[in-house]
């Protein structure tokens, strides 16, 4: 398909989220400058105490809005889903775009128009190497990436309960509906995409990996792979998000689900050598600082008003692939 101007409409607005606005993300806007005519426009959202200065390069070609201070990742996309309209492809700073990924994607928001779509993620130092292909979702809330370190071998479209916050489109139907015109701030970082994708879902969105749009990621690019306290925060705002989104007796079953986890956690390859007590110590304090956050979780689920209802969503969950 060759790109025509009466396409425009439905064509993103690509907007990269930033807090180092270093080498990687002028290195990202290069190469998504080589498919321009497939957005709209390209922006960067940079959430971080100090202004950044804008290569000359891109002045012409690139919108740059800073937040003023280091509000995180979920405000900066919130910030995206109040300013614009149509369709937004939400990508990381660490990134590398192929060349047919907007197309790619594209192609695929015609077929699914009210489906968020992530591309299939790669490695930036193993180009065919799978670093995630959408989430799996666990009986606990725990999310875990397909396909990582497979080579590539799907080329169709995959439906999934989650995607990776690294890269996402959005169609405007969804981030305008009345529940879901913001993530939650309060489970940023390692959180507020697992707890968006839930509510999409619950309230009768679909997520598809299309497996022909490739992105490259230098994975670990923005946060480090390995650390106490991004251990903290997935186990808070997993549990936080589960008691939010998910069925009863998932809630319920939980704690054995993540009892057999954390087993085979402590054999995890992300863990460095000798970082398995700290690592044990940060998911004990994390649980600790989701479940004093219940409260707040269960408020928000009797807020929600979800058209999925839980054996609806448990069907969808036991189909995952």
């Amino acid at each position: 398909m060759d790109y025509d101007q009466s396409m425009s409409g439905s064509l993103p607005i690509v907007v990269f989220i930033t807090h180092h606005a270093n080498d990687m993300l002028w290195d990202a806007l290069r190469s998504v400058l080589l498919s321009k005519n497939w957005a709209r426009e390209i922006w960067i959202v940079h959430s971080n105490a100090s202004e950044a200065s804008m290569p000359t390069e891109f002045t012409d070609l690139v919108h740059y809005h800073w937040l003023g201070d280091n509000l995180g990742f979920a405000a900066a996309v919130n910030w995206a889903f109040d300013r614009f309209n149509g369709p937004i492809f939400i990508v990381n700073d660490d990134t590398q775009f192929t060349e047919s990924c907007l197309e790619a994607l594209h192609k695929a928001s015609l077929k699914f128009p009210g489906s968020i779509l992530q591309p299939e993620i790669h490695l930036y130092t193993a180009p065919d190497t799978i670093e995630n292909a959408g989430h799996h979702i666990g009986i606990d809330g725990n999310n875990t990436a397909y396909g990582r370190g497979k080579p590539s071998e799907s080329k169709g479209i995959s439906e999934r309960l989650c995607f990776s916050g690294a890269a996402f489109w959005v169609p405007e139907v969804i981030y305008k509906h009345p529940k879901l015109t913001t993530m939650d701030c309060a489970l940023s970082p390692f959180g507020e995409d697992l707890d968006y994708a839930l509510r999409c879902v619950r309230y009768g969105f679909t997520i598809h990996c299309v497996h022909s749009a490739v992105l490259l990621h230098h994975w670990g690019g923005s946060y480090n792979r390995f650390s106490t306290q991004k251990v903290k925060w997935v186990e808070s705002h997993r549990i936080q998000s589960k008691f939010r989104n998910l069925p009863l007796w998932m809630c319920f079953a939980a704690p054995f689900s993540s009892l057999l986890r954390y087993g085979k956690g402590l054999q995890d390859a992300r863990i460095p050598s000798g970082k398995s007590t700290s690592a044990a110590r940060a998911s004990l304090q994390g649980i600790y600082e989701g479940y004093i956050a219940l409260p707040t979780a269960l408020s928000k689920r009797r807020q929600e008003e979800f058209v999925v209802g839980d054996w609806e969503f448990t069907k969808l969950w036991w189909r995952q692939r």
